[in-house]
Parts: C-alpha cells; structure tokens; sequence
C-alpha cells in the first residue's frame, strides 16, 4: 500500500480544491502560498483553466467559497506579472464588481479588495488604508 501511496503537493490539492469547487479557508489561500505558486495558474498550456474556474466560483451561491475565488483572483493579480491585465480580459473585474454591494460584508470585502487589486498599480494593505483616511 505504501508504494501504490503518493502524497500530493500543495499545489495539487490547491487545483482538487478550486476543480471541486469547495474551497474552504487555509494555507492554499494565503499571500505566501501566491508568491511561490502564482505562475502556476497560466497552466501547462498556458490557458489558465484554474484562474477560469475561480471567476465562475466568484458567482457561487456558496458565499464563503465566493470569499475565497475573490482573495485568491486578487493575490494573483497582485502576484503574476501583467496579471491585472489577464484577469481583467479573462473577465474577473466584472464578475467581482458584481459583489461590492452584496448583503455578506465579508464576502463585499473581500470583492473590494480584489478590484482594488485590479486597479491600483502598488497594491498594499498599508496603502489602502491610508487611503481612506
């Protein structure tokens, strides 16, 4: 059993989870986990299937699984070179737009921040926030 046993990598239980379409909050959705695995999302084929699937699952009923397709389209955004300008063609600024005056505050949040990330060019907490004051 032990030789038939392989232990997946990060990343592939990052594209089970997002190919399932119940993601749920942890590691795989985390500003470290983009930085090291951002290109990942163009896909063997560069197609970007899995950056595909997280702007469908932004209109998922699901609205914590919305959340997350919101956080992890804006980390790649923010991580992927000319990822503002893949996203945005591949159609995520609208999708997200979509959410900003949803009922779910968390789930409004997190679609500002992803459009935020979208439109501003040096994108940081700290900026955002000093922003608004």
């Amino acid at each position: 059993m032990h030789d038939n046993y392989k232990e997946l990598s990060r990343w592939e239980v990052y594209e089970n989870e997002v190919s399932s379409g119940n993601l749920e909050w942890g590691v795989l959705h985390s500003e470290k986990f983009f930085k090291e695995n951002c290109r990942k999302l163009e896909g063997d084929d560069g197609n970007f299937d899995i950056l595909k699937q997280l702007i469908i699952l932004v209109s998922c009923e699901d609205e914590d699984v919305a959340s997350i397709a919101c956080y992890d389209i804006g980390e790649f955004v923010r991580y992927y070179p000319n990822g503002r300008h893949i996203a945005k063609r591949l159609g995520a600024k609208n999708a997200i737009m979509n959410l900003i005056e949803h009922d779910n505050i968390d789930l409004q949040r997190h679609a500002l921040q992803a459009v935020s990330k979208m439109m501003v060019q040096n994108w940081t907490v700290s900026n955002m926030i000093s922003t608004f004051k």
